[in-house]
């Protein structure tokens, strides 16, 4: 499983995509690390809470703990503020883990008949379709609700010496 990860950066430059109701998504973020290196997240997740305490602001050096979802989509879990505190939201990780659950319901669902459809249309090559998205479906339905889940996050961070009082959860 993904690990949770702590990372010092700067973020340079990004592209904001789309938000739900607890997370928005940004591509292409460029980010510079501690040693000034340059580095790029294709897809990352940020919620809303940890966002709006300042863990996205441009140019300003932060301690991000993340976490890898998909080889191109990572998590913003939490950040460290100014003063040593972790700041984090943990409801709304679980409705980002939530929609995700009902998105991999929506596509199990779509897979078949849109297989089928397409397979029509390619005379089979079609049904190749549906074994994939089925294993997109098994991902968003299993994968990425264990990665995110309350009980590991905690473990991770206090892994990493971060204690349960620290940071905001409701």
């Amino acid at each position: 499983m993904s690990e949770l990860r702590k990372v010092t950066v700067t973020v340079k430059n990004y592209e904001f995509h789309s938000s739900q109701d607890c997370a928005r998504l940004y591509k292409k973020v460029r980010l510079l690390d501690e040693s000034g290196k340059i580095f790029y997240y294709q897809n990352l997740i940020i919620p809303k809470y940890v966002e709006s305490r300042g863990a996205f602001a441009s140019d300003v050096p932060r301690t991000w703990y993340v976490k890898n979802i998909h080889k191109s989509a990572i998590v913003l879990v939490a950040f460290e503020t100014k003063s040593g505190t972790v700041e984090y939201d943990l409801d709304e990780v679980r409705q980002l883990s939530r929609s995700g659950f009902l998105a991999g319901v929506l596509i199990g669902v779509a897979s078949i008949p849109a297989g089928i459809v397409i397979a029509t249309a390619t005379f089979g090559f079609g049904l190749l379709l549906i074994p994939f998205g089925l294993y997109q479906a098994y991902k968003q339905i299993f994968k990425i609700p264990a990665i995110l889940s309350r009980k590991r996050l905690l473990e991770d961070f206090s892994r990493l010496g971060i204690g349960a009082g620290e940071g905001w959860s409701r």
